[in-house]
């Protein structure tokens, strides 16, 4: 409810388990105490994709590990804030564990959500604008239900996850993390300007890209792209006046403001 000063969050990219200069448990740790920081003044939480670096889940097996991080999700369901994980292309293989275990919301799709009376349209940001015929067969795969069922049948646990991580891991390193935003020559900008023309929806928050950045879309709206957790720490906190993109720089200490956007 409005007046309240409750805040809805916004991150995404944290590539839980991804050998980076900062180990997987500590990485782990700084968005714990992240969580920790924000619960209070939650209202909602939303997590935009590739949470895990790679995410797999048999009917009885699921990847080990990231205990502290869902023990705090579930602080946050069990003390009533709603918490939204969307699939990523790393954690595409995510099925209803972590509804059942921690009573997140789970999105395998884009939606449109909205927030202080406005329209958001959210995504991880894979596949949206022009992208390369390979890119998009892999994607359907990746994505079908068929495909996903024949592999969990034919593939133990074991090889599967020791698969997947080698494939993320080396999927991670092939590409450059210090992306250059392009403004309008960006196909998620195109997907956005163009999607606001035809929809009237003038306020977009994705992910995938690992940068972050507020890029304002005329004549009133603005993509939100949140970065990431590899080497950015960055999110995002909107009210009802405002969207705001900040760098969290540890517990105790206030958040360094990078962007805004005014209602």
């Amino acid at each position: 409810m409005q007046g309240d000063n409750k805040k809805i969050y916004f991150a995404s990219d944290f590539h839980l388990g991804l050998q980076t200069e900062t180990p997987p448990r500590e990485r782990e740790a700084i968005i714990v105490s992240w969580l920790h920081t924000i619960l209070p003044s939650a209202r909602e939480l939303y997590l935009l994709g590739d949470v895990f670096d790679f995410w797999w889940e048999y009917k009885r097996v699921v990847p080990k590990g990231y205990v502290r991080f869902l023990a705090t999700l579930a602080h946050f369901t069990d003390t009533g804030v709603p918490v939204h994980i969307f699939t990523g292309n790393h954690d595409v293989w995510m099925f209803d564990y972590l509804e059942k275990e921690i009573g997140a919301q789970i999105h395998r799709e884009a939606m449109v959500a909205h927030f202080f009376q406005h329209p958001f349209f959210l995504c991880h940001g894979d596949g949206l604008g022009k992208s390369s015929a390979l890119f998009r067969i892999m994607r359907a795969a990746f994505h079908s239900s068929f495909l996903q069922m024949l592999f969990a049948k034919l593939v133990h646990p074991n090889a599967a996850l020791r698969f997947g991580n080698a494939w993320s891991h080396h999927n991670r390193y092939a590409k450059d993390l210090q992306h250059n935003f392009r403004g309008n020559n960006e196909p998620v900008a195109q997907f956005a300007i163009q999607n606001y023309r035809d929809t009237q929806i003038p306020f977009y928050i994705m992910g995938h890209l690992h940068i972050a950045t507020i890029y304002p879309l005329a004549p009133q709206g603005a993509l939100v792209i949140l970065g990431d957790w590899i080497t950015q720490n960055t999110y995002v906190a909107l009210d009802e006046k405002q969207i705001v993109l900040l760098q969290f720089k540890g517990s105790g200490q206030p958040p360094r403001e990078l962007a805004r956007f005014l209602f």
